[in-house]
Formats: C-alpha cells, sequence, structure tokens
C-alpha cells in the first residue's frame, strides 16, 4: 500500500507492504516525520476523521488508507500525574521541535480567537492532490461543488466567452487550455482565480504565507470567500463559533462560515493575524527552490523555481508543469557523463537539479553490490 503524508515539516510518501497493519502505518510515519506523539486525520476535506489507533493489528487497506492522504496532528504526551500545567497542550515539547526542525504546532492547529463575534479564524486544510484550490474554493460555495465539476464548468465558461479568454489571457489557446484544466493532475493558479470568480460572482482574496501579502480576484463584488497559499497548496480560511477563550472549535466543518461581504474589512485583518502565525510556524514551500520540467510532448525543459516557470510558459506557451519529486521507490545513485563533470547523487530530484543548473543530460546508473 502507498499513502501521502501531510505534516508541519512537509509532505512526502510512505510505501508498505500490502499486508501492513495500522501499527505499521503508525511507525512508519514516525519514522519519517521524527514526531513522537500525533494524531492521523483522513478522508474527504468535509468529514475527516481520526485515526483509530486502539485498532493497531487492523490491515491499514481494510481501513481505507491505501491511496489516502493523512494529515499529521503532533500532540503532547499526556502527564500521568492529575495536575496539569495552565500552558499544557499550546507549546510544542523540545523533542518535537528538534525532530522537525520548526515548532511541530499543526497548521489545522492555529487559530486566531474572535471574542467580538464569539469564535475562531482558523484553516481547514485540503488534500494534497493536485486540486487543492479548486477543492478550497468549492467548499467555500453555499453548496459543495467537487473540483472536478467545477474543472468542467471553467471550461464550460471559456467556451461560452472566447472573445473574454484569449489566447493571449489564457497562455494557451482556449481549446488546449480548456482540456488541460480537466486534467485532474493540472495545479491551478491566478488564472483559475480570476475565472472562478466571474462564474460565481464573488470576491476570491488569496493571502500568501511567505510573503504575507492580499491578492484579490474579482472587483465590486458582494461577498468573497478568502483561501491562503503556502507555495504549492491552496487551503480555506473558515470562522467557527466556539467557546471562550475561543481558540479551538468542537463545530464540524459543514457549519463553518466561510462566505463574508466585502465591506467587512475585519475578517481581512483577522486572517492577516492567522497567516503571521503560520508563517511563523513556517507553513509555507520556497518555491524558488522547486525543479520543475515541462510535460508538454516532446519539451524537455527543466529549471528551477516558479519564476523559472512562468518565464518558459511565456516563451513557449507552455503551461502543463509539474514538480520533479523524488519517490520512496527511487533511491538510484547516478553520476553525470560529462566530460570534466564529478557530479554524482541520488534520485531523481538530484538529477534534475544538476539538469537545470548545467544543462547536462547524461547519466550513469551507479548499481549496488
Amino acid at each position: 500500500m502507498k499513502a501521502r503524508y501531510k505534516g508541519p515539516a512537509g509532505t512526502g510518501i510512505i510505501t508498505l507492504p500490502d499486508d501492513a497493519t495500522v501499527k505499521a502505518v503508525l511507525e512508519e510515519l514516525k519514522a519519517k516525520t521524527g514526531i513522537e506523539y500525533f494524531t492521523v486525520k483522513f478522508g474527504p476535506p468535509m468529514a475527516m476523521q481520526n485515526l483509530d489507533i486502539s485498532a493497531s493489528d487492523t490491515l491499514a487497506k481494510s481501513m481505507g488508507l491505501n491511496g489516502e492522504t493523512l494529515t499529521i496532528v503532533p500532540r503532547e504526551p499526556r502527564s500521568i500525574s492529575p495536575v496539569r500545567p495552565a500552558t499544557e497542550g499550546k507549546h510544542p515539547s523540545s523533542r518535537q521541535e528538534k525532530a522537525s526542525g520548526r515548532t511541530a504546532q499543526s497548521p489545522e492547529d492555529v487559530t486566531v480567537p474572535w471574542p467580538e463575534r464569539e469564535g475562531t479564524v482558523l484553516l481547514r486544510i485540503m488534500p494534497s492532490d493536485n486540486s487543492c484550490l479548486f477543492t478550497a474554493f468549492g467548499g467555500a460555495l453555499p453548496t459543495q461543488i467537487p473540483a472536478p465539476r467545477l474543472r468542467r464548468m471553467m471550461a464550460d465558461f471559456i467556451a461560452e466567452h472566447p472573445g473574454e479568454y484569449t489566447e493571449a489571457v489564457l497562455g494557451s489557446s482556449p481549446a488546449q487550455y480548456s482540456r488541460s484544466i480537466q486534467d485532474p493532475d493540472r495545479w491551478g493558479g491566478g488564472i483559475e482565480l480570476s475565472i472562478l470568480s466571474s462564474i460565481f460572482d464573488i470576491e476570491i482574496c488569496t493571502f500568501d504565507v511567505q510573503a504575507q501579502n492580499l491578492i484579490k480576484f474579482g472587483e465590486n463584488k458582494r461577498d468573497r470567500c478568502i483561501l491562503v497559499y503556502s507555495g504549492i497548496h491552496y487551503d480555506r480560511v473558515a470562522f467557527a463559533l466556539s467557546e471562550p477563550p475561543y481558540e479551538q472549535t468542537d463545530l464540524p466543518p459543514e457549519m463553518d462560515c466561510t462566505r463574508w461581504p466585502t465591506d467587512d474589512n475585519e475578517i481581512l485583518s483577522k486572517t492577516h493575524d492567522l497567516v503571521n502565525k503560520l508563517h511563523n510556524a513556517h507553513y509555507y514551500t520556497d518555491t524558488e527552490g522547486l525543479i520543475l520540467r515541462c510535460d508538454v510532448p516532446g519539451c524537455d525543459w527543466i529549471g528551477s523555481g516558479q519564476a523559472a516557470g512562468q518565464q518558459h510558459a511565456q516563451k513557449t506557451g507552455h503551461i502543463e508543469l509539474s514538480e520533479v519529486t523524488d519517490t520512496v521507490e527511487d533511491n538510484t545513485l547516478r553520476q553525470c557523463d560529462a566530460p570534466g563533470c564529478t557530479f554524482m547523487g541520488q534520485g531523481d530530484k538530484a538529477r534534475s537539479q544538476h539538469t537545470a543548473d548545467t544543462g547536462h543530460k547524461s547519466y550513469s546508473v551507479i548499481p549496488d553490490f
């Protein structure tokens, strides 16, 4: 079985035998993340459930974990003393901090109290399935719309407005764009947010965690929704009623408030506070460190960073870009065959980075003995 995991220090993949138990999954996650005490959430974003760790001998596949995205939520170990410090549960343990290299606070535990409205501003974490933008936006609508349907609606909308969505606007021909946007592995960005804003007549506000700035899509709208962008991922901002001190809520996501009037600037202020906390928790990916490749047939372009990808798209019209990532299976050790080059690296990402830096494309595999 194979599953993706997402924790405070980033994402990854675990691969285990098909007969692996829940206990084996938990042990593998502990080894991968360095976090000793945690709970696991999985399932669709509007109905996430906790993994029952008491069922440790149950087959993981029978629990529906195969192919899932497992969200790691660090927690403090339970004290055997009946007396607990007043601050218990609010700060990560030093062991977790050392293991992850940063705060062990999960992004879904980062909240902003809003006593004046008797509730909490929080982040609803989306699955890392290449459709996070669409899932985040679709869940903010009065009636939730799944990502595949949103993609089809965008393709239909472009076909209905040929004078507005030209090749110059889309970065490719309308026909090519309409095909690519319906690919479930195709990421969304600014163009998609602008189109969705027009379709649903709503202002879409996006906060960038790393830069801590706000970008608005759609003008002169009555309502707005708010998304958070962490470099390669979108999540949804929500408000939920809660009890004092308003630091957490027990209400399910179905009861969230996810739309506000555009003249409500207080929610933007509270979201800015939330994004500041997320920034301090380092909940973002520096996109200039990404290795990207072009997926257009016949194009061998590989580059480093989002800016390089945008430049390639502008020059060629190619917008089908994907991240080059290491997989669990790729532990291959390679050396560069270019004369005079002494490069040696493990994994596809190391090889791709070397190609991006030098232009060298020929490698030999160093076998295991």
